[in-house]
């Protein structure tokens, strides 16, 4: 009998051994959060450009002919009026004897038709001829006199022609690589021979795609943003090298109407070539910046702290110890920040680091809490994100209504995510 009690108590405690569930243990989930505040967020739109002299000047010939000259250095600079070529003189020089030619010969006839006209005059007034031969005197004199006057206009002009044969810089500045050689046939006003680039002043020419100017006519109509007075944006240039030329210039110039070839909007900057450290050249071709627009009010986060799933885009928060998931709307990208339009308030603890790994009701601690330094705009290291792109690589089809990928964008995240850019 103690026997089978024994062994009955020895299966009980068995069977209720292997009815106890084990406990996991979940792994703690760490994160880091920024805290977020409302700022004053400015915002830098970037495009290709090409420099361009305010003048350039094309050098044309005033005659046609022979080039028989060369006086200058391609490449150098020159002065206005300094000697570039010099078209054949012979012809020219042969008009001129001809001209002198046709003057001597036309002045010897009117010396004789002024002696026969003096003549008419005594004999009509004796009389002794008729009216008719007087106006027939008089008609040969004064047109003996205009012939005369047609000779000296040719001497003139061919006088002139001789002077147009030295071909000189119409301004001050770089002459280009030449057009022409020696012994080349050259068309009055038609044959570019060289150009001038001016160096003083210049133009920085580029393009804003119109979905750009559209979303700055929206920010500023709705209030969220302000944009200097006109456009005239303050601007940086950015070399192909990479490096930078802070406040190079200001936006003197916006086009009044969309372009019908690419639908872009030209704009134009203009820039003192003698204040800067890089003198320009142009033809050159750079990136330019364009500074001066501001979101009021607005709200900044990581880049990394924004996700999107099929109801738009989101960032995680942590709100007493857990995830919680919370919507936003989207602007533009400055740097590394996302501009937040709507759904963050201040003192948010938004994840900006671990959110891959956590889902909504999740607890966590917190490892870092950063307060300002990742979602200030205004903070050094963040603002300079947007400079540090890669040097910049551009040809003349990319300059023309074509911005470059950038990594300062502007548009709705949902045109983002769809692949427009």
């Amino acid at each position: 009998m103690k026997k089978i009690l024994i062994v009955m108590l020895s299966a009980g405690v068995i069977l209720a051994g292997c009815s106890k569930k084990e406990v996991k243990v979940v792994p703690e989930k760490h994160v880091d959060v920024a805290i977020v505040h409302s700022y004053n967020v400015p915002y830098v739109y970037d495009y290709p450009a090409i420099v361009q002299g305010v003048v350039d000047y094309n050098v044309v010939p005033r005659v046609s002919g022979a080039v028989f000259k060369q006086y200058y250095t391609e490449g150098t600079y020159v002065k206005k009026d300094t000697p570039l070529y010099q078209i054949d003189p012979r012809p020219f020089e042969l008009d001129l004897q001809n001209a002198q030619g046709a003057l001597i010969k036309d002045q010897a006839a009117m010396v004789n038709y002024k002696l026969i006209y003096d003549r008419y005059v005594k004999l009509y007034a004796a009389e002794a001829v008729s009216k008719q031969d007087l106006e027939t005197a008089t008609i040969n004199y004064q047109g003996a006199v205009g012939l005369v006057e047609t000779d000296n206009a040719n001497i003139n002009q061919a006088k002139l022609n001789l002077e147009y044969c030295i071909i000189r810089s119409p301004a001050d500045g770089y002459i280009s690589e030449r057009q022409v050689t020696v012994g080349d046939m050259v068309t009055q006003f038609q044959t570019t021979m060289n150009v001038i680039n001016s160096v003083n002043d210049m133009y920085i020419t580029f393009s804003m795609p119109e979905n750009d100017r559209l979303a700055i006519q929206s920010a500023v109509s709705s209030g969220l943003a302000t944009v200097p007075s006109a456009y005239k944006f303050a601007t940086d240039l950015q070399l192909a090298d990479g490096s930078m030329m802070k406040n190079a210039g200001h936006v003197q110039f916006t086009d009044t109407r969309i372009s019908l070839q690419n639908g872009v909007w030209n704009m134009r900057a203009y820039v003192d070539n003698k204040t800067l450290q890089t003198q320009l050249l142009s033809g050159q071709f750079v990136h330019v910046f364009l500074n001066g627009m501001t979101y009021k009010g607005s709200y900044a986060v990581p880049q990394e702290a924004v996700f999107r799933d099929d109801k738009g885009p989101f960032v995680y928060i942590v709100k007493d110890g857990k995830i919680a998931k919370n919507p936003i709307s989207t602007g533009p990208m400055t740097g590394a920040l996302w501009i937040i339009k709507g759904g963050l308030t201040d003192g948010m603890q938004v994840v900006t680091a671990g959110g891959v790994k956590v889902m909504p009701g999740d607890k966590v601690v917190v490892d870092a809490k950063d307060d300002q330094a990742k979602t200030n705009p205004n903070n050094p290291a963040v603002a300079s994100a947007p400079v540090a792109v890669t040097p910049v690589k551009v040809n003349a089809s990319a300059y023309v209504g074509k911005p470059k990928q950038r990594a300062v964008q502007i548009d709705s995240s949902a045109d983002i995510y769809n692949g427009k850019y």
